[in-house]
């Protein structure tokens, strides 16, 4: 039964939302804070991941985050969005990797501090470079880590 829980916690780890796995969508530990000020959200049911292209760009939407993926020259050029569906403001720790499947993996970690409630919060950044082999042409992208923290005053 150990064997089983860990080969399934290993699954969900290396699991990535791609058009092939698209249908699983990775688990999110609550975030860990010590803080009187801040708490986790309340548990919602996990959200399906939605995986389409935009002309040359790779779209995922999970749920309130949504990350879209364009191949430049220098890089994967990566913008996300979060809907603060929360009643209080929340801040957002996102970490995405993007991947060509065949060995080239670059990431990020974004951080949405305050984000208002009913409003969305974005950023952008190019992940990887041509240093590390030929940018991907069909990035495939993966959520590694989505935590909100939402504001307890």
């Amino acid at each position: 039964m150990v064997n089983a829980m860990c080969l399934l916690a290993a699954c969900v780890l290396v699991t990535g939302c791609t058009d092939d796995a698209a249908d699983q969508a990775p688990a999110s530990p609550g975030p860990a804070t010590s803080s009187v000020e801040q708490s986790s959200p309340p548990l919602r049911p996990s959200p399906v991941a939605s995986v389409h292209s935009e002309g040359r760009t790779r779209v995922l939407e999970y749920g309130d985050l949504v990350v879209r993926a364009t191949p430049e020259s220098g890089g994967v050029r990566t913008e996300i969005e979060v809907a603060n569906t929360y009643e209080r403001n929340a801040t957002y720790s996102v970490k995405i990797s993007i991947a060509d499947g065949k060995g080239w993996t670059a990431y990020n970690q974004f951080w949405l501090q305050d984000v208002p409630s009913g409003e969305t919060g974005r950023d952008e950044a190019v992940i990887g470079s041509k240093d590390m082999g030929p940018i991907p042409q069909v990035p495939k992208i993966y959520i590694d880590d989505f935590n909100p923290i939402v504001d307890q005053k």
